[in-house]
């Protein structure tokens, strides 16, 4: 029987939050990971990068960092090519350059420590192909592993699908509100949806924002591990969902948007949430406008008009649920990624 690669993924703290984790490895990595291991692809061990060890290294075959920035995270790759290992380095923002809404701050060193980084590791992974266009200029070869999701480990269906009373309005966020321009008004057409509408709870997931407190019934989720969060929106019986993001009107911050990964899609198609999503490119490429979602322009009348709509219609929420349901689970598993992730930590696929 061949050997099972054994995979480390470094952890490290949060880039937005100096208390936490990254969560941001769990939701990119969690579920590849996760379903290869069920399937006796690989083994994984996570271990935060302030702990690893040489010693460590050495049970290992491959490396996986995700958006490192430290020069501790420098110090273990550097470790780990001269054990010989396979080292990856995976992007799925482009935090070489953020943008003004982020809450993240990177000073000149961490930036230099992110390039180096990007082109000593083997193996340099991104979540789509904007961000493969832009990190080839940093190094030659650049491989997409796109997001997906694990649709064994957290079935859902028609079958166990409901909407709650009271109606119920999920929105998830982190580091910061990922809107310019249309932010102030995002929120007013939020507020006079609610305000229209008082039997509506709106959930929210993640980090707290300033106008959290002139929202009528926020109920702040705070947060869960990524597995245990999808299963518990999965459940809650949500109307719908609303997923701001800027588009063509920040144009400062389009391009960084742009190299986002559409996973609010995937998790939300998966578990049967509607969506409104903006239009922005990420979501034009990913939704198929009132068949799989729900695209807006960052106009007040063009949110206020989608939401009221979604809430109104039930027979466009059942159509939403069940098309774009169908359309993650044919776009977004995760055999395809799996096996392009095996061949590179084993050196299969040469890059």
């Amino acid at each position: 029987m061949p050997k099972i690669p054994r995979l480390l993924v470094v952890q490290r703290i949060s880039l937005s939050h100096d208390r936490l984790m990254s969560r941001s490895i769990a939701a990119r990595f969690g579920p590849l990971l996760g379903y290869m291991a069920n399937n006796r692809m690989l083994e994984w061990e996570e271990i935060v990068e302030s702990d690893v060890t040489v010693g460590q290294l050495r049970r290992f075959d491959a490396v996986l960092f995700n958006k490192h920035t430290s020069n501790r995270a420098t110090d273990v790759m550097r470790m780990a090519n001269d054990l010989g290992l396979r080292t990856i380095y995976d992007m799925d923002d482009w935090i070489i350059d953020l943008p003004m809404y982020s809450v993240t701050d990177l000073n000149d060193d961490l930036l230099a420590n992110i390039t180096w980084l990007i082109r000593q590791a083997s193996i340099a992974t991104v979540s789509n192909d904007t961000l493969r266009n832009k990190l080839r200029r940093l190094r030659p070869s650049v491989v997409v592993i796109p997001n997906g999701f694990d649709h064994d480990a957290l079935p859902s269906g028609p079958s166990n699908w409901h909407e709650a009373t009271p109606p119920k309005i999920l929105f998830s966020n982190t580091d910061g509100i990922k809107l310019v321009q249309f932010r102030k008004e995002f929120f007013k057409v939020v507020v006079d949806f609610l305000e229209r509408h008082p039997e509506v709870v709106l959930e929210f997931w993640g980090d707290g924002f300033p106008e959290m407190s002139r929202i009528p019934r926020l109920v702040s989720k705070g947060f869960l591990e990524n597995h245990a969060y999808k299963a518990a929106i999965r459940d809650a019986g949500y109307m719908f969902s609303i997923v701001p993001l800027g588009g063509r009107e920040d144009p400062d911050a389009l391009f960084f948007n742009s190299c986002k990964s559409c996973i609010k899609y995937i998790d939300y198609g998966s578990l049967g949430i509607p969506g409104i999503y903006s239009r922005s490119p990420v979501y034009e490429e990913a939704v198929s406008n009132e068949e799989t979602g729900l695209l807006v322009n960052n106009t007040p009348e063009e949110w206020a008009a989608g939401m009221e709509k979604v809430y109104q219609d039930k027979r466009l929420r059942d159509s939403l649920r069940i098309n774009a349901h169908a359309d993650t689970h044919e776009r977004f598993g995760l055999a395809g990624p799996a096996r392009t992730f095996l061949e590179l930590i084993t050196g299969d696929n040469p890059v």
